[in-house]
C-alpha cells in the first residue's frame, strides 16, 4: 500500500469491484497514479489490487475525487479496455437497477453494458477482413513464383480480392506480406461487422394512413414533437393498424435526426418487425434479442455506438441499446409479462423506458389491443396520453366467433382433443385453401403420466412437478421431460412405484394435438412452433433462426395449419389467415393468480384477432367446458373497456395493483430445515420492523404469512416466499435493503432476493 496523505492534487477513483457478492458490495476507493493521469473517468474499466492477497480484478469507475478519508490507499493498476467505457446514461442506469431490483452492480452492468468483462480480457473482440489491391507497378511487373503467378494474375482479373480467397489460391501470410513490401499489391484493412439481419431488406410497401389512423398519428405527433419526457398509450383492436402509425411516428423521430427503440415481446415477433423496418431504414437498423450469439451482440452494439444506428429492434434487453439522441421508445404488446425479468436484475422494461425517456426527453408510447391495467389506468387518469384506434384498417372487419361447447362432445363419448365444431372449420378452409392457426397453451405430448393402480404420478427427482411425455413422429414411447431442470428418462412400460403396467396418459401438449390433426386431416401441410422446434439456428439460407423459417414459410403458403404455443397468438399478420381454434381456452382461465383472468382475456383476445386481418373474412373457435364465463365473453366481442370497467372495479376494493404494489420476498436453499428457520425469522423480523414500535411502522404495509412456492423444488433447491402488500417507496426500498443485508450474513447457506412487482404471485 502506497501513503497519499500528503501528497498535493492526488485524485481518487471510487470503483465497484466486479463479481463480488452483494454483502461484500461498495464503493472502494483507489489513488489514480501519476502515469494514468487523465485517463481514469466515471465510466472506465480498470484494474485494481483487491483483498489481502492483491488478486487483479476488475472494476469500474462510478467517480472520481480529490481527497480520501483514509490514510493509505491502495493504487489503480491499469486501464482494462479502451474499447468499452460507459457514459453518464449508462452508468445511472446501473445505480438506478441496483437500487430499484436489489441487484449486485455487476449483474447491472452485464445488463446494461452487456459481457464487459469477455470484452476486456479479449474474448470478445472486432473482426476484420483484409483486401489485396494490384498496384500499378503490380500490374506491370513480372515476376517467378507460381503461387505469386496465381496471385498477381487473379488480382488482374479481378481487384481487390480478400485474404480469405488469395488464401484459396494457395497464398500465405509470407508471400501476401513479401509482395505488399514490394510495392506489387497492397492491403486495406476492413472492419467486418456479424449480423445475421444483412439481408433482410425487402422492397417497401407504402401504404396511405385511414382518417382513423391519420387522427391518431397527428395526437401522438404533437407528443413527439414537444421534445419532452412524454409518454402515451396507443390502445387499438386487433387488426386496426397500430403498426402503421408507430412506423410513420419512426420516420417523423429519424428525420429530425433523433433515434428509436421499438421492443417486441418475443423473438417471434421480430421476424415481420425486422423486415418491415429494413425495407425502409436498411442497414441503420440493428436487432438485439437473446438468440443472437455474444459475438452478434458485440457487434451490433459497436454499431450502435459508432452512430451508425437509427433504429433497434428487439426484445426486452433492447432496451439498454446504447442510442444516443434517442427521440423516441416503443413497447409493442406492452401487457405482456415477457418485459419483467425474471433474473436478477429483476426489472420491468416500462421502468427503464421511463428512465431512459427521462434522461433524453424523449417520447414513450405503449402499443396494445389489450393494455395492462395498470396501464389503461394511467391512461384514463392522464399520466399517459390516451390514443384509441376501434376500427380494422381497410376491407378488414372483427372474426365470428364461435365458443364450442365441450360437453357436447363429451356426451357423445367423443375424446378428440379437436371437437366436432374446430373440425368442421378447418375443413373448410382446407377445401377454400385457406390457412388456419391452432393455439395450445403447453408444449409436448401429454402433461403427466399417473398409474391406474396405485395413482402415483410419475415426478422429476430434483423438481416438485410431473414429468411431461415428448415424443418424436418416429419413436415409440418416447421420453418423460422435466420443463424446469431438463431432467430426461425413457418412457417407462411399467410404474417405477408397482410395476404395473397400467399407465395412464393426462392432458395434452402440441404434440399430441399435432398427431390428431394428422389423423384427421392427412393431406394438410402442419407446421408446429413451441420452444421445442425453435431453439437454434435455421438451416435453411432464406431464415437466420428456426422460429423466423417456420413463420416465412407459414406466411409462403407452405403450410395450411399453424400449430403453437403463445408465439403464435400476437402480432403476426397473415391475410390468407381466415380460421384460429384456442383448443381448450379454459387452460388460460383458471390458474391461482390475481391477474388470470386479465391475461386469459389478452390471450384469448390476440388469438381470436389473428384472423380474417384483410379482406377475407375470418372465424374464430373458443373450446370450452365454461361456455358462460364472463371473460369468455368479453374477448369474445372484443370488449376491452367492458372487461377493464368490470374487474377494475374489484381491484380497487380488495386494493390490487394498480392501486398498490407487491414485494415479493423468496428464500431459497439447498437445506430444507435452514430454510425454514430462514423464513420463520425472517417474517418475524418483517412484521418487528413493520409493527406499531417499529422502525419502519410509518410505512403502508401488508405482509401476508410465509407460503411455499407455486413450485416448490426447482433442480433440488427449496423456495419459499413472502408477500408484502405496500408502496415502492424509498423507505421500503430501504427497509428491503436492511432485510436483504442481515439475512445474507445470518444465513449463508440460504438465498433471499427481493422482486417489485413480479408477473406471478
Amino acid at each position: 500500500m502506497a501513503d497519499n496523505s500528503s501528497v498535493g492534487s492526488v485524485a481518487y477513483a471510487g470503483v465497484y469491484v466486479l463479481d463480488l457478492p452483494l454483502a461484500a458490495e461498495c464503493i472502494y476507493d483507489y489513488v489514480i497514479p501519476e502515469q494514468l493521469a487523465g485517463k481514469v473517468f466515471p465510466g472506465t474499466i480498470v484494474k485494481v489490487p483487491f483483498s489481502r492477497a492483491n488478486h487483479s480484478r476488475l472494476a469500474v469507475v462510478v467517480r472520481i475525487k480529490d481527497s480520501c478519508e483514509y490514510d493509505k490507499v491502495k493504487p489503480v493498476l491499469a486501464v482494462a479496455t479502451d474499447r468499452i467505457s460507459l457514459d453518464e446514461e449508462m452508468l445511472g442506469l446501473c445505480s438506478f437497477l441496483k437500487e430499484r431490483t436489489f441487484c449486485t452492480f455487476t449483474d447491472a452492468l452485464h445488463t446494461v453494458a452487456g459481457p464487459v468483462d469477455k470484452i476486456a480480457k479479449g474474448h470478445l473482440k472486432a473482426i476484420n477482413e483484409y483486401n489485396y489491391f494490384l498496384t500499378e507497378t503490380g500490374a506491370n511487373a513480372t515476376v517467378r513464383g507460381s503461387v505469386i503467378n496465381r496471385i498477381l494474375s487473379a488480382l488482374k482479373d479481378k481487384s481487390p480480392l480478400t485474404k480469405t480467397e488469395l488464401k484459396a489460391l494457395g497464398a500465405g501470410k509470407a508471400q501476401l506480406d513479401k509482395l505488399c513490401a514490394q510495392g506489387l499489391i497492397r492491403c486495406e484493412s476492413l472492419e467486418l461487422f456479424r449480423n445475421s439481419y444483412e439481408n433482410k431488406a425487402n422492397s417497401p410497401e407504402e401504404a396511405s394512413l385511414s382518417e382513423a389512423q391519420k387522427r391518431a398519428y397527428n395526437e401522438l405527433a404533437e407528443e413527439l414533437d414537444s421534445h419532452k419526457a412524454r409518454a402515451a398509450l396507443l390502445y387499438g383492436i386487433t387488426g386496426s393498424g397500430k403498426t402503421r402509425v408507430i412506423k410513420a411516428l419512426i420516420d417523423r423521430t429519424v428525420q429530425s435526426g433523433r433515434s428509436v427503440i421499438v421492443l417486441v415481446p418475443e423473438i417471434s415477433l421480430t421476424v415481420q418487425t425486422v423486415e418491415l423496418f429494413c425495407s425502409y431504414y436498411g442497414k441503420r437498423v440493428a436487432v438485439l434479442h437473446s438468440s443472437l450469439s455474444p459475438a452478434e451482440r458485440f457487434d451490433a452494439r459497436r454499431r450502435i455506438e459508432s452512430g451508425e444506428i437509427d433504429v433497434v429492434i428487439g426484445t426486452r434487453s433492447a432496451i439498454f441499446a446504447p442510442l444516443k439522441n434517442l427521440g423516441m421508445i416503443v413497447l409493442d404488446e406492452e401487457q405482456e409479462h415477457t418485459y419483467k425479468s425474471d433474473m436478477s436484475p429483476k426489472y420491468h422494461t416500462k421502468d427503464i423506458a421511463r428512465y431512459r425517456a427521462a434522461y433524453h426527453n424523449a417520447f414513450m408510447l405503449l402499443s396494445s389491443a389489450t393494455p395492462s391495467f395498470e396501464s389503461f389506468y394511467k391512461a384514463e387518469s392522464g399520466s399517459y396520453k390516451l390514443v384509441r384506434l376501434t376500427e380494422r384498417y381497410g376491407d378488414a372487419t372483427l372474426p365470428e366467433v364461435i365458443i364450442a361447447d365441450g360437453r357436447l362432445d363429451a356426451a357423445k363419448a367423443d375424446t378428440s382433443v379437436i371437437g366436432s365444431t374446430l373440425c368442421e372449420e378447418i375443413q373448410k378452409n382446407l377445401d377454400r385453401n385457406e390457412q388456419s392457426i391452432l393455439f395450445v397453451n403447453r408444449r409436448g405430448y401429454n402433461n403427466f403420466v399417473s398409474c391406474v393402480m396405485c395413482g402415483q404420478v410419475i415426478t422429476c427427482p430434483n423438481c416438485s412437478v410431473s414429468l411431461t411425455l415428448h415424443k418424436k413422429k418416429s419413436s415409440v414411447g418416447g421420453t418423460l421431460v422435466c420443463h424446469y431442470c431438463n431432467y430426461k428418462i425413457p418412457m417407462p412400460k411399467l410404474c417405477p412405484s408397482c410395476n404395473s403396467e397400467h399407465l395412464s396418459f393426462k392432458g395434452y401438449g402440441t404434440q399430441l394435438v399435432e398427431d390428431e390433426l394428422i389423423q384427421k386431416f392427412p393431406k394438410a401441410r402442419i407446421l408446429r412452433m413451441d420452444a421445442d422446434t425453435v431453439s437454434g439456428k435455421a438451416q435453411s439460407e432464406d431464415a437466420v433462426f428456426k422460429h423466423e423459417q417456420i413463420l416465412n414459410d407459414f406466411r409462403n403458403r407452405k403450410a395450411d395449419i399453424l400449430l403453437g404455443t403463445q408465439m403464435v397468438t400476437k402480432g403476426h399478420d397473415f391475410p390468407d389467415v381466415t380460421l384460429v381454434g384456442i383448443v381448450n381456452a379454459d387452460s388460460a382461465l383458471y390458474l391461482d393468480d390475481y391477474r388470470a383472468t386479465e391475461r386469459a382475456f389478452s390471450l384469448i383476445t390476440q388469438v381470436i384477432g389473428r384472423a380474417g386481418r384483410a379482406s377475407k373474412p375470418g372465424r374464430a373457435v373458443i373450446q370450452t367446458y365454461n361456455p358462460e364465463n364472463e371473460t369468455l365473453g368479453y374477448s369474445s366481442r372484443q370488449d376491452y373497456e367492458g372487461f377493464y370497467n368490470s374487474a377494475i372495479k374489484l381491484r380497487r376494493a380488495l386494493v390490487f395493483p394498480p392501486f398498490c404494489d407487491f414485494a415479493l420476498l423468496t428464500l431459497s436453499s439447498e437445506k430444507e430445515h435452514e430454510l425454514f428457520a430462514a423464513t420463520n425469522e425472517l417474517d418475524k423480523r418483517l412484521r418487528e420492523m413493520i409493527g406499531q414500535s417499529g422502525e419502519y411502522r410509518d410505512i403502508a404495509a401488508t405482509a401476508f404469512r410465509p407460503i411455499e412456492a407455486p413450485v416448490y423444488k426447482v433442480n433440488n433447491v427449496y423456495r419459499m416466499r413472502l408477500v408484502i402488500k405496500c408502496k415502492f417507496t424509498k423507505r421500503l426500498r430501504e427497509m428491503i435493503s436492511i432485510l436483504l443485508d442481515e439475512f445474507t450474513s445470518k444465513y449463508p447457506s440460504v438465498l433471499l432476493s427481493a422482486d417489485i412487482n413480479p408477473t406471478n404471485i
